[in-house]
Order: structure tokens, then C-alpha cells, then sequence
């Protein structure tokens, strides 16, 4: 079942979501003000997030698409930018990240490419300046990197601006 988060009263307490007390199974989707669009869409189950949750932009485009199972962040999550390009493809498994993250600017320029196993990074991590500049790229394997960090005299490049 699908209500609108506005014709309900639910309560969360520590991340578990409840309907006149009782754990909450279904969707809930919230309005933007004032208008009969879309803003977002949430399922649960048994009160954890559960299923896929959508976000809009207010020109009814899709903005974000995740997943979780059982409470905890599940499988491929993409953000949109307005005109509809890729703004981020992450993937998770188990609440962390696991396998490709990728993320671009809105000119389609790609400033990240890093790979995940268990959480962490593992594998060809690849960071770049938003002028497609390389910020970061190196190797991380058995918890050491090599390669390109993205620091210099001993500064991360992180904290300054280009």
C-alpha cells in the first residue's frame, strides 16, 4: 500500500518507522509544497527501509534512485542531474560500498572512478578536477597505495582550491 506521508501520522525512532505504533509496511511518498508533483517515494518493511526509494525534481525528472534491503543501503544507487544525464553510479552491498563507483559533472566530464571491496577502496582508484585535471590515481592493494595520491608536499590536495 502507498500513502501520502502527509495523511499519516508515523513516528521513526531509531531508524525503524511506525504507523499507530505498529512497524510500518509500505511506501510513503511526500508532495512538493504547494503541488501535486512528486518530490520522493520511500518503502519500508516491518518499519526498516526496504525496496526501492525515488527522488524528483520538481520538473517531475528523476533525480536519485536507491535501494535498500532490510534497513541497509542494497545494490546500484544513481543520481540524476536535471537534463537526465548520470550524475553518480554507486554500488553497495550490505550498507558499504562494493565493486565501481563513478561519479560526473554536469558537462559529462567523469572526476571519479574507484573501486570497493568490503568497504574499501581496492583496486585502480582514479579522482579527477572538475577541468578533467588528475587529482588522484593510484593502486590499493592489501591495504596499501601506490601510485598517484593526490597530495603534495605533504599537503592533500583536497584541502586546497584550483
Amino acid at each position: 500500500m502507498i500513502f501520502n506521508a502527509e495523511d499519516i501520522a508515523f513516528k521513526q525512532n531509531q531508524g525503524i518507522v511506525y504507523v499507530d505504533g505498529d512497524e510500518f509496511n509500505g511506501s510513503l511518498y511526500w508532495l512538493y509544497p504547494n503541488s501535486l508533483d512528486t518530490l520522493k517515494v520511500r518503502s519500508y518493511s516491518k518499519g526498516l527501509k526496504n525496496g526501492e526509494w525515488r527522488k524528483y525534481y520538481p520538473t517531475g525528472v528523476l533525480k536519485e534512485k536507491r535501494y535498500f534491503k532490510m534497513g541497509k543501503k542494497e545494490g546500484e544507487h544513481i543520481g540524476y542531474f536535471m537534463n537526465g544525464d548520470t550524475q553518480f553510479i554507486y554500488h553497495l552491498k550490505n550498507d558499504v560500498y562494493e565493486g565501481n563507483s563513478k561519479a560526473w559533472t554536469q558537462n559529462g566530464t567523469l572526476i571519479r572512478d574507484q573501486n570497493y571491496k568490503n568497504g574499501f577502496e581496492e583496486g585502480a582508484q582514479k579522482v579527477w578536477y572538475d577541468n578533467g585535471k588528475i587529482k588522484a590515481n593510484y593502486i590499493k592493494k592489501n591495504g596499501r597505495r601506490y601510485g598517484l595520491l593526490g597530495t603534495k608536499n605533504c599537503v592533500n590536495v583536497y584541502d586546497e582550491t584550483i
